[in-house]
């Protein structure tokens, strides 16, 4: 975690009613509204199954125990969000932003997957729902400087100021996550460009020297007071320099050289699982990788791999409707009980 970011959420918990009311709308408001408000694809085997596939990786690097629900959503088409509690999360993506491939798209979605690795969804549902906030961009100078001589103004603005400092850092941190994901400096910062200006064109025409030099000169003072007034979220010049920073630091080397030393067994066990396969003819009913099985209770189309079903044993498969659920024994052909293979149900 970024030092800052670490500070803030303390600070942030340190509000004893804050903290009480995050968690009550977080738990029993904020993700069940959000998640079904979301509108959008979620994202599995079947449906983009090279993001979701991009989403794995990115998670298993980073350690986080369970795999987010991933959605992609067309209503806010530049945005990336990670919602829920401390324990179950839920990642938003813009429709816009599935037009990152490869490293690019790894390195974003590295990015929610540290957002939920860090305990930030809680604290992100708080800004999205408790606030009233409905974009990112809002600042506490949004409704002019006259707003602060309200007093209620003035307690939305106590809770507001330590919500859009916290919201800042967490975002360093999620850089740092992203990187840490590709170990690529060069990756990092195209995608944060990209998703600044929020144009893919425009990215093909910039002059990097001269941005270069923009960034060298930025003012890090004022820099930091128009964050505080203006933005939840870091300026660019600013984020790009701590990004620099991280690559060239010992702990991202430390990190990325455990990371390419599991990722390279993890090839090499492909490479080798790959040249001793034999060859599938998938028209081929017998030697298909699967077997194509029905759900007694609900008829829910099922595959379950061939292999698990090689020997005489039976075997429990659990039907992937959501609304059903049942756990099904199937008995394989071979088996002393039944010369063909029987399903029973046994929910």
């Amino acid at each position: 975690m970024w030092r800052l970011d670490a500070d803030a959420m303390n600070a942030l918990r340190s509000l004893g009613p804050l903290t009480a009311a995050a968690h009550a709308v977080s738990e029993r408001v904020g993700r069940p509204w959000m998640e079904a408000s979301t509108n959008g694809l979620r994202l599995s085997e079947r449906q983009l199954p090279d993001i979701f596939a991009a989403a794995i990786r990115a998670a298993r690097i980073l350690a986080l125990p369970y795999l987010p629900e991933i959605y992609v959503s067309g209503d806010q088409m530049w945005e990336a969000v990670t919602l829920g509690t401390d324990t179950s999360s839920f990642i938003v993506l813009g429709s816009v932003l599935t037009n990152f491939s490869g490293d690019d798209l790894l390195f974003l979605l590295g990015r929610e997957m540290g957002h939920c690795r860090a305990g930030h969804a809680l604290w992100k549902t708080v800004l999205q729902f408790v606030s009233g906030r409905s974009h990112a961009k809002r600042s506490i100078m949004g409704e002019g400087v006259l707003r602060l001589l309200n007093p209620a103004k003035l307690v939305e603005s106590a809770i507001d100021a330590p919500l859009m400092a916290w919201a800042r850092h967490a975002e360093i941190t999620a850089d740092f996550a992203g990187l840490l994901v590709t170990g690529q400096e060069s990756v990092a910062r195209r995608v944060l460009q990209t998703w600044t200006f929020r144009s893919f064109p425009l990215m093909k025409r910039l002059d990097m020297e001269a941005w270069s030099d923009q960034e060298q000169a930025s003012d890090e003072t004022m820099v930091q007071v128009a964050e505080w007034t203006m933005s939840s979220t870091p300026y660019l010049a600013g984020r790009l320099k701590l990004m620099r920073e991280y690559a060239r630091s010992e702990e991202l080397h430390a990190w990325r050289a455990i990371v390419d030393h599991w990722t390279t067994q993890e090839n090499s066990k492909k490479a080798t699982a790959a040249a001793e396969a034999p060859h599938i003819h998938y028209g081929d009913t017998r030697t298909e990788a699967t077997v194509r099985l029905v759900c007694v209770s609900c008829r829910q189309p099922m595959q379950v791999p061939r292999a698990a079903l090689a020997g005489t044993q039976t075997v429990n498969v659990r039907c992937p409707n959501s609304a059903c659920r049942s756990l099904l024994a199937v008995r394989p052909r071979g088996s002393p009980s039944s010369p063909e293979r029987e399903i029973r149900s046994t929910a």
